[in-house]
């Protein structure tokens, strides 16, 4: 298997957590980034059933996504996600609401 883009990454972690598998999502996570997410998926779907990916191009060394998760329920919630390789290994590093 080649390398893993930033894009590949990002829809792979959102589909994790369209289908529940919360630790695996997790290790997606830096600390910063579990510390935000959290209020962000407070009022969303839950469980999240879907996802949307959009790539927003790069800042810096990151690459830029918003990500919008739906569920069976009306609910949906949107962020945006920054995507750095750490250690080798693709992290989401920073979590907000798109503005």
């Amino acid at each position: 298997m080649g390398e893993m883009t930033a894009e590949e990454f990002m829809r792979s972690h959102a589909d994790k957590a369209s289908s529940g598998r919360i630790a695996e999502i997790l290790g997606d996570l830096t600390p910063e980034a579990m510390s935000q997410v959290m209020p962000l998926m407070a009022d969303g779907p839950n469980p999240p059933t879907g996802n949307t990916v959009v790539p927003r191009g790069r800042d810096g060394d990151d690459y830029v996504f918003d990500v919008t998760y739906t569920g069976d329920s009306d609910k949906v919630t949107s962020m945006r996600e920054w995507v750095r390789q750490v250690d080798g290994a693709w992290r989401i590093v920073r979590l907000e609401k798109p503005s």
